[in-house]
């Protein structure tokens, strides 16, 4: 997991897959930056697979980051990703932007 400062928000670059254990981790390690962010930044640009289980950890790592008014945004999802979050209804709760360009304005 990278992470840097982008237009003064917190940018954090998921990869690879992510499932119960790998969400776990991001939630764990994304949660610590609360204290230090307003916005944080997903990027799924590398991610290549995401299933239920992960998707309930980043859904939790939203409801960490409403309780420290902090705003969570997502962006750079394949057309898998996205359209997971459309089918569960999920894309009317995140805030999800096509690139990491719109998503640091």
């Amino acid at each position: 997991m990278e992470k840097e400062i982008i237009g003064g928000k917190q940018t954090v670059y998921l990869e690879g897959e992510i499932n119960g254990n790998t969400g776990f981790s991001y939630k764990e390690k994304i949660s610590a930056l609360f204290s230090n962010s307003a916005v944080i930044i997903l990027s799924f640009k590398d991610v290549v697979y995401l299933n239920s289980s992960g998707l309930r950890e980043i859904i939790d790592l939203l409801k960490l980051a409403n309780k420290s008014k902090v705003e969570l945004r997502l962006c750079d999802m394949s057309k898998e990703i996205r359209e997971m979050f459309s089918f569960t209804g999920l894309e009317k709760v995140f805030k999800i932007f096509d690139n990491l360009d719109k998503a640091a304005v």
